[in-house]
Parts: structure tokens; C-alpha cells; sequence
């Protein structure tokens, strides 16, 4: 009988050495902290799995890594992630992630293997008024404009226009310098 192993290995399915070792005999990619053999595609659900072996089950992607599973940018330095304010959730302090409390509906994210991801929508308004001065999230935002299709722009402005919005006005000013047709 063999067993098959899944899409994206880490450390718990083999030892690192003979990941490492099968990654430089061309046998094996990253992605991000993981390994996926060559013949899967390096495509949303892989990036998706990779991400979900790095929290619990209650986390949703967020921010930078939804992006990145969306396949919009490049994989962050620091992933983000965020759980709904009453779930109970205990994680070890790492330089690797960011776990924020957050209300999030249950419309504003999606699943396809497991995780929950915030949606281009919510992760353009997330990005808007994330106030971060390392990362240029302009061209981010753009393409979620984009990615979200007709009628996306006039949401996002919703959106971020509510007056108890944190970061309201950084949220506008990125919002119009990422689509002129706002």
C-alpha cells in the first residue's frame, strides 16, 4: 500500500534535510515556509495551504497574505492574519506572523482549502487603511480594484467612507491615487 503525501510538506511529514535535499535535486519548490512537489502548480491553493500550516484553524489571511494567495504580490516578510474577536485563540510570539482581533463577516471571506481568506474587496479596504510606511500597498490596491470587477471602486469607497473607519482619510487619499475613477 502507498501513501501519498499532501500538496505542501513541511517538516512534520519529512525531515528538513530531505526536503532541502529534494528542493536542490529539483524534486521540490518553496513556497513560503513549505515545500510542494514540481508537478503542483504554484497557484492559490497551494499558497493558501502554506499559509494554513503556519496558524490555527480559526485564522483568516489577511492584508499582505491575502494578497499574496490571491497571487497579487509576493510573499510578505511577516504574514497576516487575523481572528473574529470571540474566538479564543493562543499563539506563540513570532517574528514570522502578525494576529490581530477583527469583526469580520462571514461574507467578506472565502475558502477553497481550509483557510479562510478576506476577499479582494475586504482585503483592499484592510490594505487602504493599513497605516504602514514600509510597504507601497498603491499598486496593491489597484490591482484588487481590479480583481474585484465592476462596481468594486464605488464599494470600496463605501467602505472606507464610514465615519468610525480608523485611518479614514489615509484610506481616501490611497483609494484615489490607486484608480483615477473613483
Amino acid at each position: 500500500m502507498t501513501t501519498r503525501l499532501r500538496s505542501v510538506l513541511s517538516g512534520l511529514d519529512l525531515p528538513v534535510a530531505e526536503l532541502s535535499s529534494a528542493r536542490l535535486d529539483g524534486e521540490l519548490f518553496t513556497v513560503g515556509d513549505f515545500w510542494c512537489p514540481v508537478d503542483e502548480l504554484d497557484g492559490r491553493a497551494t499558497r493558501e495551504q502554506a499559509a494554513a500550516l503556519l496558524v490555527p484553524a480559526r485564522a483568516i489571511a489577511e492584508r499582505l497574505t491575502a494578497a499574496w494567495i490571491h497571487g497579487l504580490a509576493s510573499e510578505p516578510r511577516r504574514h497576516h492574519f487575523c481572528v473574529d474577536i470571540g474566538a479564543r485563540v493562543h499563539l506563540e510570539p513570532s517574528a514570522r506572523l502578525i494576529l490581530r482581533e477583527v469583526t469580520c463577516a462571514r461574507e467578506d471571506t472565502m475558502t477553497a482549502t481550509g483557510l479562510r481568506v478576506t476577499r479582494p474587496l475586504r482585503t483592499l479596504v484592510d490594505l487602504a487603511r493599513w497605516p504602514n510606511p514600509d510597504v507601497d500597498v498603491v499598486p496593491l490596491i489597484r490591482a484588487l480594484l481590479d480583481l474585484c470587477g465592476p462596481g468594486g471602486p464605488e464599494q470600496a469607497l463605501v467602505r472606507c467612507n464610514r465615519a468610525y473607519v480608523p485611518f479614514r482619510i489615509l484610506a481616501l487619499d490611497r483609494l484615489a491615487a490607486a484608480g483615477g475613477r473613483l
